[in-house]
């Protein structure tokens, strides 16, 4: 590749800037449904002004970015596979990504537990003030004490293959991030071993992926990306870069209520199409979005640039722990100010709850993305691969979402 790399760790910083600015848009997302769910729109139909009738709602649409991560997960897995053609660099991949996902998520998992077990989490006493249905939603169960500990390091073990995520809501990705990387390795694999056919095979196996799931399909779209990236690779002028943009604020600004499950406002006109399947149309539109973005921080030269120093290591850094972490965040420490400063104006409460649940996630993500670190490089010494360009799938990637995150999202 012919863009400039993260250092010694060899990975594409634009696209690990991606990565954490889809973590943030996360972030963002479950903070507002927590405590400004009627400015959020998705748990209020017929809310008169919400953000989630307008394509402004892509800056804070938690669940386009979550396609974001799958794409990239796609596009960075199946590169090693790509570039050597060979099974063992795939088979290498497959058996390391349980393990490599596993660490920081069971990390995760082990902290929230020892939350629950102590009686640190205050959501549902909050979530009626707010009010919020979202933030009701978790930590529902008689807290068994100590036992909660055990009982959550279980579920973060075993999530990738149970979708189970009482524990942290954040981990409901983590199926479909292990599903999607498997099929992804071995397509990419495919694709390389069938040549003319090549396509038609991946076109058949998307299809009966968005069959079985339409979670599953953008893995196989960013497999598509990454094999053309291989040999068309020039940059976009200003008219294009405008177009693109554009694209992604309409694109990825459409999600219909959680209620009715309708689109509203500026999306209207989606409803019938929504009343087919509301999952899977919202699902191409993301993926569409997310296609674009990927590309648009490929192909400008001017963003490949400024996402390529210490801001885009630090995002794509930091990714991995802030999708992890904020849901604890949210309904303990965020909860607990929200709840404090009840008699100091709404203003002062709103920034407070959103300054402490900012701050709060980026420094427990902090020790987190250094554990993630170190985790994924000793996964990589006890597993190593004899396969010709062993680390070429350790490129930039999603929540999450590449190599060390999986669906970071």
């Amino acid at each position: 590749m012919d863009t400039p790399r993260n250092g010694a760790r060899g990975k594409l910083a634009e696209l690990e800037a991606l990565r954490g600015i889809a973590a943030l848009v996360v972030l963002v997302h479950h903070t507002m449904l927590a405590f400004t769910p009627r400015l959020h729109g998705l748990t209020y139909p017929g809310q008169a002004y919400s953000l989630s009738r307008t394509p402004a709602f892509s800056l804070v649409n938690g669940s386009a970015a979550v396609v974001v991560f799958f794409v990239l997960s796609g596009y960075v897995l199946s590169l090693g596979v790509l570039r050597t053609g060979r099974a063992q660099v795939a088979a290498t991949s497959a058996l390391r990504r349980w393990p490599r996902l596993a660490g920081p998520v069971m990390l995760t998992n082990l902290m929230a537990g020892l939350v629950m077990a102590f009686g640190g989490f205050s959501n549902q006493a909050v979530a009626p003030l707010v009010p919020s249905i979202w933030l009701g939603w978790f930590y529902t169960w008689p807290n068994a004490g100590l036992r909660e500990i055990p009982d959550s390091l279980w579920e973060g073990a075993t999530t990738f293959f149970t979708g189970h995520a009482a524990y942290n809501s954040s981990l409901w990705t983590m199926f479909y991030e292990f599903a999607g990387s498997l099929l992804v390795l071995g397509a990419a694999l495919l694709m390389v071993r069938l040549e003319r056919l090549r396509w038609v095979g991946l076109v058949s196996i998307g299809c009966a992926a968005f069959c079985i799931s339409p979670w599953l399909t953008p893995f196989l779209v960013g497999l598509g990306l990454a094999w053309r990236d291989r040999t068309k690779r020039e940059d976009w002028g200003w008219g294009r870069i405008l177009l693109a943009v554009s694209a992604i604020l309409l694109l990825a600004g459409y999600h219909e209520n959680v209620v009715g499950g309708r689109p509203e406002g500026f999306y209207a006109a989606l409803a019938p199409v929504a009343e087919w399947d509301a999952l899977r149309l919202r699902v191409i539109l993301h993926t569409i979005a997310a296609c674009l973005a990927l590309l648009l921080f490929r192909r400008s030269a001017g963003l490949r640039r400024a996402m390529s120093g210490r801001l885009g290591r630090g995002l794509g850094f930091l990714s991995f722990g802030i999708y992890l972490c904020q849901v604890l965040v949210i309904c303990s420490v965020s909860s607990l100010t929200f709840e404090a400063t009840a008699g100091a104006g709404r203003f002062v409460q709103i920034a407070a709850t959103f300054g402490v649940t900012m701050l709060g996630t980026v420094v427990l993500a902090v020790p987190v993305a250094v554990f993630d670190q170190w985790w994924t490089g000793w996964v990589g010494r006890v597993m190593p691969s004899r396969g010709r360009r062993a680390n070429a799938d350790r490129s930039a990637t999603a929540e999450p979402i590449a190599d060390r995150s999986g669906g970071r999202s």
